[in-house]
């Protein structure tokens, strides 16, 4: 398979491209003049995804400390797995380059179209981005060591699966709109991002279970009452 060459100006296009779309799905304006756009070698995806995140939540960061087993894991997991991410506190969309050069135009498009969901959710709903940004902090910024309290931290993660499941849950299900209804033809070999590589590496939830909520999604879809699942929440 021809490789995609991802530039910025690629990624810029294809936003432009596909926020109409996104927008009449939602029914949310996403306000993409002020959206930033980061292409990245996947070998700078750990420090501008993982630590950009809970930098962004108010954990404090020293980049010349060494980096714990949780954080060796963590860079693993993103630098390996991670094809795009909305950072809500700079409102940037993270493209990484290596890891989505090898899906097709069409599924470059989804993985982008994801990730407008999100910012979406964070432009209309941003109290949940705040409360998950609070537990990020709680956890996070109490890790100093290599000495990790598993077990309170899978239970302060768990106390936000339903926000995370329900935000993942929509973006997976209007990723899977635009695949049937636009782009049929999309391929992408996988999709992470940041609330779902927390909760799979520090939970019992295996990542699939942030698709628990499309059935609540998809019939709030279809009736017009997405808007209420969030606020529900």
């Amino acid at each position: 398979m021809k490789k995609l060459n991802i530039t910025h100006y690629l990624v810029q296009h294809i936003v432009n491209d596909i926020t109409p779309l996104i927008e009449g799905l939602t029914q949310w304006k996403l306000g993409i003049s002020n959206l930033n756009i980061l292409v990245l070698p996947k070998n700078q995806g750990y420090e501008e995804v993982i630590l950009g995140r809970l930098q962004g939540a108010g954990v404090h960061i020293n980049k010349d400390h060494p980096r714990s087993v949780i954080e060796k894991l963590l860079e693993h997991v993103v630098e390996a797995n991670i094809l795009g991410a909305y950072q809500p506190g700079t409102e940037q969309l993270i493209i990484i380059r290596e890891n989505v050069d090898e899906s097709n135009f069409d599924g470059l498009k989804l993985i982008i179209g994801h990730e407008l969901v999100h910012r979406g959710q964070h432009l209309y709903f941003k109290h949940l981005f705040d409360q998950i940004d609070e537990k990020i902090k709680n956890i996070f910024g109490n890790i100093n060591s290599d000495m990790v309290p598993f077990k309170e931290i899978i239970q302060e993660m768990e106390q936000i699966r339903p926000i995370m499941s329900l935000i993942e849950s929509h973006a997976y299900y209007i990723q899977s709109v635009l695949k049937q209804n636009y782009f049929p033809d999309a391929k992408i070999e996988s999709h992470f991002n940041v609330a779902t590589i927390l909760m799979s590496t520090f939970g019992k939830a295996k990542t699939s279970q942030y698709t628990e909520k499309i059935p609540e999604v998809s019939r709030a879809f279809n009736n017009g009452t997405m808007d209420s699942l969030y606020l529900n929440l």
